[in-house]
């Protein structure tokens, strides 16, 4: 298998972006500020508010590493004339953002909260609209041509895309070591594997509230989402339907089901080898654990590691038959931003080049499509060639690629049957994983309630023991791996949706 991080950085580092510029690497007038200020830092200040590692940073050892801020300085200055410094601080979960932006009244211009979290941004009217005509967003020309039309569509649909606009994408799903026992793929078509007791002491699961609680849910709707998966496939039940349906089922807040919930969990509790919040791909790469809940940009992390750092490729991901969660993270512009500048730097992250470097340096999946995109996905190694004479499966991406490419044939990739759950069919799901799942929805008021089981559920003999023994495992032995990641790779180690 290819890992594509870090495969065309060079390239895009001194090649055109499709913006009328040519972007370099490192600029010395940059400013960056890791805390945020009130004093103006230059004629223009663009205050940025991202996800630890979400953007491509440039490496200070490779002059040849692209650099999102400095391409971009570059860019503003050959087309508007204009020098732009940066604030840019990040945050570790969308509760701590909402609290620095919400309680400490901190200004920014963008900042790239989750799906849920924008409702909760929008339902309160913290956010500012995009301006837009009858071709879309006036000022962001690369998203309206090269986003994927499906996913605009998904914001349309929601209600936010006069407020928000995608930026990455992704799964959540099961991490597993697919030699650790004969049935173990078929296993993992199911969330109920996670109670099975074959795997005792073998999983570990996201020390993440919603998460934690869409996995009980799994556990509690299992029937009707088996009953909606069986009806789909047969015919008797629309997409639109399957997907209305399994989303009302997998964010489900009454009463009765938190108590099911916290039953479900507390019986899982038994199984598993403890909770993690970012050691999980690190224990499925040294094998200390079989079995991992896992966002997919996480998971392709994992699989290029074992298979290149450790030298065995025994890791895939499953999206199960009952369903998922696909979540966004969105740009949105915070009352009094700049939105003029901010609508020109999301379009500059839209051009299909850039957005291919982020891609690449972060792991998960961009909203951006196009023909260069395309040609991204077909470099894989896991895509089979013509004539190819292994055993092949085909991976249709007719969903997202359609609208933004001349020949929509070319977005069904055959892939080697070997790698299926591999890192490609792992960052791009199939439109059939896509329909069955499920957006996460602001909980509202109910919300202090499902944080109450969770702190309960985390309270109640968790086998804290294990998971510091796994931090040292992870400080000791994995010591050299963790040099390759920061220095060699840098992929996203973003800690998602912490219930606070």
């Amino acid at each position: 298998m290819k890992h594509k991080f870090g495969l065309v950085l060079s390239l895009l580092a001194f090649g055109s972006v499709s913006l009328s510029t040519t972007p370099s690497p490192l600029v010395t007038e940059k400013k960056i500020t890791k805390q945020y200020s009130n004093e103006e830092a230059g004629p223009l200040t663009l205050r940025i508010f991202n996800w630890e590692d979400y953007i491509a940073e440039g490496d200070e050892e490779d002059p040849e590493s692209f650099d999102t801020l400095s391409a971009f300085h570059d860019y503003y200055l050959e087309t508007y004339g204009q020098e732009v410094t940066f604030i840019y601080d990040t945050f570790s979960t969308n509760e701590e953002m909402y609290n620095i932006i919400k309680l400490n009244g901190a200004k920014y211009d963008l900042i790239a909260p989750s799906d849920y979290m924008i409702q909760r941004l929008l339902r309160e009217e913290m956010l500012e609209k995009y301006t837009t005509d009858e071709t879309g967003y006036t000022n962001i020309p690369n998203y309206n041509d090269y986003a994927s039309p499906y996913h605009k569509a998904l914001f349309k649909d929601a209600g936010w895309n006069e407020y928000a606009v995608g930026y990455m994408w992704g799964t959540f799903g099961l991490l597993y070591n697919k030699d650790v026992s004969e049935t173990v793929t078929e296993d993992m078509k199911s969330w109920s594997v996670l109670w099975d007791q074959k795997y005792n002491k073998m999983i570990s699961i996201k020390d993440a509230m919603r998460e934690g609680y869409l996995v009980g849910l799994f556990k509690v709707h299992q029937d009707e989402l088996k009953a909606l998966a069986a009806a789909y496939k047969e015919g008797t039940l629309s997409a639109e339907d399957y997907n209305n349906q399994i989303n009302d089922l997998l964010n489900d807040v009454h009463p009765e089901t938190i108590t099911k919930v916290d039953e479900a969990l507390r019986s899982l509790k038994q199984n598993i080898y403890g909770l993690e919040v970012d050691q999980g791909k690190n224990d499925m790469i040294k094998g200390t654990i079989a079995l991992n809940t896992a966002w997919s940009g996480d998971a392709v992390y994992s699989i290029y590691q074992a298979a290149e750092e450790v030298g065995e490729d025994v890791l895939r991901y499953s999206i199960p038959e009952e369903g998922s969660n696909i979540w966004f993270d969105g740009w949105v512009m915070p009352k009094g931003a700049n939105t003029l500048l901010a609508e020109r730097f999301i379009n500059f992250l839209s051009s299909p080049e850039v957005a291919i470097a982020n891609m690449d340096y972060i792991g998960y999946t961009s909203f951006i499509a196009g023909e260069e995109v395309l040609a991204y996905v077909q470099d894989y190694d896991e895509v089979l060639g013509e004539g190819a004479t292994e055993p092949g499966v085909d991976l249709d991406l007719k969903y997202f690629f359609e609208g933004t490419i001349p020949t929509l044939d070319d977005a069904v990739i055959r892939i080697n049957e070997e790698y299926l759950g591999g890192q490609l069919s792992t960052q791009f799901p199939t439109h059939d994983e896509v329909i069955r799942s499920a957006v996460m929805r602001d909980f509202g008021d109910t919300n202090k309630h499902v944080i109450d089981m969770w702190a309960n559920f985390k309270a109640t003999e968790i086998q804290n023991w294990m998971i510091v023994f796994s931090v040292i495992i992870v400080l000791g032995l994995g010591a050299a791996l963790t040099y390759n990641v920061v220095v060699r790779q840098k992929a996203a180690r973003r800690k998602r949706n912490l219930g606070k």
